[in-house]
Formats: C-alpha cells, structure tokens, sequence
C-alpha cells in the first residue's frame, strides 16, 4: 500500500527504470564521481524480488527520495530488517519526505511479519540522529569505530566512517511533541555533562558547515566523538534523542541506560 502525506507519496519501486533512477538519485545526494562505486539497479532488483525492502518517494511522477534494506540476524537469534540506506534529493529536504519513506518501508516491513529494523547513521550528522531518535524514535543502542574504513569517495573522503547503530521497534507509535526530551542546555563541542541518569554529548548542529570553517578541527572532534561515543556504548549507555539547543549552533545527544541486551 503507498504512504501519503501531504506532498509526496511512497511505494515500492519495479522495474529496471525506476531503479536506475534510485541510482542516480543515490549519486546525486552522495556526491559521487562518475567512477566512484555505488549501489547497482542489479542489486536493488533482486532486494525487490526476495524480501528486501525498496521503496520510492514520489512528488507527482518524479522520485525524490528513495531507500532500500534485507533481512538480518544477529547473534541471539533475532531478526530484524536492516535498512541500508535511506536520501532524499537535497531541495525536498524539510518536507516530510524523509519521515514519510522510513514509514513506507516500516509498512513494507510489517508485511513480512518482522517487526523490528536497524540502520547505521554518522553520529556527527546530528540532523540525521534527531530525526531518527527524536522524530521516528529508535534508539541508538550500537557504536562501530571506523565500519566502512577511511572513506575515498562522496562528500567524507578521507574521514573515518564510525557509525551509530540504531534499533526501531516498528510496533511502537511515533513519538508525540510532548513526549520528546526538553531542549538540552548548550554543551561544548566533544565535552560530556551529567543530567541526573543521562549523560549528555555537545555536537555541531550544522556539520557541513563545521568541516567548511575547519577541515583540521572537524577531523580532530570526529576522534573525540569515536573515543566518548565508544565508551558510553561499552558502558550501557543507549542515544535517545539529539535536539538542538538554547545555542542554536550546537545539537547535544542524550545517552540514558540502555535496559535492553546487546550482542
């Protein structure tokens, strides 16, 4: 079933021309070269045709934004849909139309009778972390250092590649306003404060603009994020929300005592 909202809706891409155009979608947000790698219309039709998810967000004909994942397991057994990736065209951002693919592919999803997904996301693309802990509601509950290795293509070259990875229980309503964490208290960039149970982390609220000012200082506060991020993981700390606060240049992450397992 497509999923609407008030300006794009979603379905399940077919066919080796709407794939070919998720590719050239997925380049273009990515800021591929013409010889950089990416996803091929081969994969993303054989995801299609055994149980993966791939999904298109549509503004009347023209696809603005696309997303794609397969089944996985994990050490204890459980399952879960893992999503890939998930971009949406750079002039629809603000729309809705990220909220509205991840909700397509949840009911993609739940269709298969798999009722919970994870994806990983850069932690210091803090506009990424709050939509999906504050909008969509997962919980950041994994950290990888460096997954994917020095990146060598797009818009990261030559930074490390840590990861976040979140878990979305595709059962649980979205979060309401009133049910999100308050504005956080500014906090410095790579400096940690208590908040009761919950320890806090200061980011840039606009990364990109971060790395134009001071490529050298990015690079630096991306170690410090790996090495802080790292240890509250390891400790059993779990990232729930990321709001930007009184200072309007600086995000601050929320990390609470995860309760669940981890494997």
């Amino acid at each position: 079933m497509p999923v609407r909202s008030p300006a794009v809706h979603v379905r399940p891409l077919s066919g080796p021309a709407e794939m070919r155009a998720a590719v050239a979608l997925y380049r273009e947000v990515f800021r591929l070269g013409e010889t950089d790698p990416a996803v091929s219309p081969r994969l993303l039709i054989s995801l299609a045709h055994n149980g993966g998810s791939v999904v298109g967000a549509f503004d009347g004909g023209e696809l603005v934004g696309f997303a794609y994942g397969f089944g996985g397991v994990d050490p204890a057994g459980r399952v879960y849909h893992y999503s890939q990736m998930a971009a949406v065209r750079d002039d629809q951002q603000g729309r809705g139309v990220g909220r509205a693919l991840k909700l397509g592919q949840r009911e993609q999803v739940l269709a298969t009778g798999v009722t919970a997904m994870r994806w990983s996301f850069d932690p210091v693309r803090t506009r990424n972390a709050h939509f999906n802990l504050d909008v969509l509601g997962a919980a950041a509950r994994w950290f990888e250092p460096n997954l994917l290795g020095v990146e060598d293509v797009g818009r990261d070259r030559g930074m490390r590649t840590d990861r976040l990875i979140v878990e979305w229980d595709l059962t649980a309503p979205l979060p309401a306003g009133r049910d999100r964490a308050p504005k956080p208290p500014p906090v410095a960039w790579g400096e940690t404060a208590r908040d009761g149970d919950a320890v806090l982390f200061g980011l840039p609220s606009d990364w990109e603009a971060h790395v134009a000012a001071d490529r050298d200082a990015s690079v630096a506060l991306r170690e410090r994020v790996a090495g802080t991020m790292g240890r509250l993981v390891a400790d059993g700390y779990a990232a729930v929300s990321c709001e930007v606060s009184a200072a309007r240049d600086t995000a601050v992450y929320r990390f609470v005592p995860d309760p669940q397992e981890k494997h």
